[in-house]
């Protein structure tokens, strides 16, 4: 019996010293890897190179062998060393043979009307892209799965996929007594859409003509412009009002019941849950994360994709939840009281309230708030734990990566915290455990647009912004909150520099020097703008992506 107690007391001691040593063996792993990731930044030769190919808006440009045989001939004549091919859009159709998935050939969407039936576009480009050496990496829009302006994907055929959407409905009210539903403030309109546009965004309407202004000042009508019928300009926007812009059947009503001179009012709000595909603002329709049928599914298409095709890489796109409004089904506030271990007794404003201020809807938090935006973050971060696992484990040299927008201090609103769980955000809306439920150490790179048309933090700074909407600014914040964890791509949105082919140039610079790589959205505006050359100018030098350096990588999936 002595011998027993002796040998349990001495196994204590050797499991007791064991922990510490651990622990200071991981704290040195920790900075070896934030030390050089560091210097990685600094090293041009090993940069990554990644052109993104949007499924939607390539469609028709790459539906045959011929064109992407075309394309990728010049992606690698431009020095790009990877293709991100989006083969399953935000409509949830796919542009290859799925068993799962239906294929986009068999969409009712308009624009999708003439695509080639079970034409294989993943297989096309994945053959070309080998004659010339570069990665195929396939992203999924994981959490969108139909067009809510068609109604038409398979979250039509499974509403009971669909988000739940906990929206107030603000409305126009016209000095007859008639009331209409605002689908937006500061929004796109798009067809038979009624927007608000206020100052503290525009001075005047973004719209195009097809549609009927009404400008107000102190509630009251002072400008109808049907600029549908007079091709009139845009309407100004008035510092002591809003301009109401209206498409189709909206622009009807607003003929009919608005007039110069009346008063009118857009203070009236009615809260209610909306499914998806009623949730107008939202041109996607998007599903429930937490459901065990929608994640899946979706599991069940990365996983076809990586059984059935030689794909480099797997890249999940909106990988989220749609905005703050969702997801307030029963179902989510089942899960989410069972998270806190209480009942929610004001169901939902103890989350937050929706209130009008100066024309706009505004949140106003609850007591759980904070709870709340961690509880989704944490959904997210266990469908990417998931989906991590079942890619290394069937394949471990595929690559596992994201594409999130930089601007961290905003992006919690999507269910999203994409930084490191060393990472903790000093925000408002932040719990004291949401770094908790950062994804970072899952993925082995991550892809962040930086989207914002001024380069450096001055810039911004004098167009009165802060300083991180900039892709400096940017850039800087991303880097900081991954604090070294995986390697981090800038990524640009060419479309913002439209007739501006030197500022596109400065960006990109300023993304490569201040990140691992760089991601250009979108392949179509290279050919759009003919802006090849700038690429194949700043690509002259050879470089090689960290991901394809084993050292690197070695380092970055430890962490995992």
């Amino acid at each position: 019996m002595k011998r027993i107690f002796f040998m349990l007391i001495a196994f204590a001691l050797i499991y007791t010293t064991m922990i510490p040593q651990n622990a200071l063996a991981k704290k040195d792993d920790d900075k070896k890897r934030i030390r050089e990731l560091t210097k990685l930044v600094e090293k041009d030769n090993k940069k990554s190179r990644i052109l993104w190919y949007d499924l939607s808006a390539n469609l028709f440009d790459l539906d045959t062998p011929e064109e992407v045989r075309n394309i990728v001939r010049k992606t690698a004549k431009a020095n790009f060393d990877t293709i991100v091919l989006d083969i399953k859009n935000s409509t949830g159709y796919v542009a290859y043979n799925s068993e799962i998935a239906p294929h986009i050939s068999t969409s009712n969407i308009p624009k999708y009307q003439g695509y080639p039936a079970n034409y294989d576009l993943l297989e096309t480009v994945i053959r070309e892209a080998k004659k010339h050496k570069i990665k195929v990496h396939a992203a999924i829009n994981t959490f969108s799965e139909a067009s809510t302006t068609y109604q038409d994907g398979p979250a039509m055929d499974h509403p009971e996929w669909q988000t739940t959407y906990y929206t107030a409905i603000q409305k126009v009210k016209a000095a007859d007594g008639a009331s209409i539903e605002i689908t937006g403030v500061n929004g796109t309109r798009n067809t038979n859409n009624l927007i608000l546009y206020t100052p503290s965004k525009y001075e005047e309407t973004p719209t195009n003509r097809w549609g009927v202004e009404v400008q107000v000042q102190e509630d009251v009508i002072t400008q109808i412009s049907d600029r549908n019928t007079t091709n009139g300009p845009p309407v100004a926007v008035p510092d002591n009002g809003y301009v109401l812009s209206g498409n189709g059947t909206a622009r009807t009503w607003m003929l009919e019941h608005l007039k110069v001179g009346d008063r009118v009012s857009v203070s009236e709000l009615e809260t209610k849950f909306v499914k998806g595909q009623d949730y107008t603002p939202s041109a996607s329709t998007f599903v429930n994360p937490i459901r065990d049928d929608v994640q899946r599914y979706e599991l069940s298409i990365i996983e076809e994709l990586i059984d059935n095709y030689d794909v480099d890489g797997i890249v999940l796109d909106r990988a989220r939840y749609s905005n703050v409004y969702a997801d307030f089904s029963d179902l989510s506030r089942q899960k989410f009281e069972s998270y806190i271990g209480k009942r929610v007794e004001n169901w939902p404003t103890d989350i937050f309230e929706i209130q009008m201020v100066d024309y706009e809807k505004t949140i106003v938090p609850g007591p759980l708030y904070q709870k709340w935006i961690e509880w989704r973050a944490g959904n997210i971060q266990s469908f990417f734990k998931k989906a991590e696992n079942l890619i290394h484990k069937k394949e471990p040299k595929t690559f596992f990566s994201t594409y999130v927008g930089s601007w961290y201090p905003d992006y919690y609103s999507e269910g999203v915290n994409w930084a490191s769980r060393r990472h903790h955000p000093d925000y408002d809306w932040a719990s004291p455990d949401y770094h908790k439920k950062g994804y970072a150490e899952v993925l082995d790179f991550i892809m962040t647009g930086n989207y914002f048309v001024d380069v450096t933090k001055e810039e911004a700074i004098a167009a009165g912004k802060p300083d991180w909407h900039s892709v400096e600014g940017s850039a800087d914040i991303a880097m900081d909150a991954l604090k070294y964890t995986t390697f981090n791509y800038g990524s640009l949105y060419l479309n913002q520099y439209i007739n501006d082919p030197e500022q596109f140039r400065r960006a990109l610079k300023m993304a490569v020097d201040k990140t691992h790589g760089i991601m250009v959205f979108d392949l179509i505006y290279l050919e759009m703008f003919d802006w090849w050359y700038i690429v194949e100018e700043e690509f002259r030098k050879k470089s090689t992506s960290p991901h394809h350096i084993k050292k690197y990588m070695d380092l970055v999936r430890e962490d995992k």
